[in-house]
């Protein structure tokens, strides 16, 4: 069967199309043909060998990206949740496995059933956004209602889930993002409180954040800490030596910075974002979509940092 992958850890030049064996079930797992799968960030950071030596372990070739959705043809004899026939979305693990194949095996742990009112497409650009959305808002930052927020990044994959999950939570949004995004984001999202990066320094507000989640992963929280509030923390989806410093730092103070990776999903986790999107408080959004052969020009955008929202890979 076709797989998308790559026999040697580089750049995206790297990947092709490969012939590989199809999936063998384990009693807990079903097999999903997979009909779509959406492009991450952290995809090429892997590819790039950006997780060695703990990625050592995977043998070439590895198959690409996380996030899928499709429809499951086999169950294991101890599953018992879903059926054959299924509509499901789900995210294999980010280290160590790989959605970008015709079908894939997957834990019945990592999957639910696609939205009553998305398409298989827009199912496929929630795990991973969504994971690292929760993870960062309500895991680490224990966001609650009247919390000031600062987005960065709020045009991307993550920032647009986080500001519409930071809604639910009636939070206090500021978003950040370039100009050619900044109407859309008021428009769309219904945000009035955003700041144009490329026209208005964000350090120079007087604001002071209870939340700061950098979705782009460029800010560090030595620049970000002084429009934290007292107790406010900087969620960053990028690891850098500052913040690593800087946590040896914060067990004498009050503000807190702190790393989120999407490692796992869960059941649970996906359950409610279905929840949410089948009452319209999410809305999955997608920048472009791409058939499978156009892999190239779809992580070529994905590298761009230019997309609204997510970049999906149909499966032919």
């Amino acid at each position: 069967m076709k797989a998308l992958g790559y026999n040697t850890y580089g750049d995206i030049d790297n990947l092709e199309i490969l012939e590989v064996k199809e999936p063998r079930i384990k009693k807990t797992e079903v097999i999903v043909k997979v009909a779509a799968i959406s492009l991450n960030p952290v995809d090429i950071k892997k590819m790039q060998g950006g997780f060695k030596p703990i990625t050592n372990i995977n043998k070439f070739p590895i198959t690409t990206a996380c996030d899928f959705s499709g429809e499951i043809t086999e169950i294991g004899r101890d599953v018992g949740a879903f059926k054959v026939g299924d509509k499901v979305f789900g995210m294999t693990d980010i280290l160590f496995g790989g959605s970008a194949a015709e079908k894939i095996r997957i834990s019945q742990k990592f999957i639910s059933l696609v939205p009553k009112n998305t398409s298989l497409n827009e199912a496929a650009a929630i795990p991973q956004v969504g994971n690292t959305s929760l993870l960062a808002l309500r895991n680490i930052a224990s966001i609650r209602k009247g919390h000031k927020i600062l987005i960065n990044g709020a045009s991307g994959g993550v920032g647009t889930f986080a500001l519409q999950m930071a809604k639910i939570y009636e939070a206090d949004i500021t978003a950040v993002t370039s100009e050619r995004n900044s109407d859309w984001i008021k428009n769309d999202f219904k945000i009035n409180d955003v700041i144009d990066y490329t026209k208005d320094d964000i350090l120079s507000t007087d604001n002071k954040y209870d939340i700061i989640f950098d979705a782009n992963g460029n800010l560090s929280f030595p620049k970000v800490s002084k429009i934290l509030s007292a107790n406010g923390i900087y969620v960053s989806t990028k690891n850098n030596i500052y913040n690593n410093i800087d946590v040896a730092k914060q067990l004498f103070q009050r503000k807190k910075s702190r790393v989120v990776l999407s490692g796992r999903t869960s059941t649970a986790n996906l359950d409610l974002f279905r929840m949410w999107i089948e009452d319209g408080k999410i809305k999955p959004i997608i920048d472009k979509i791409f058939s499978f052969d156009k892999y190239l020009d779809a992580y070529k955008h994905l590298s761009s940092g230019r997309a609204r929202g997510k970049i999906i890979l149909t499966i032919d």
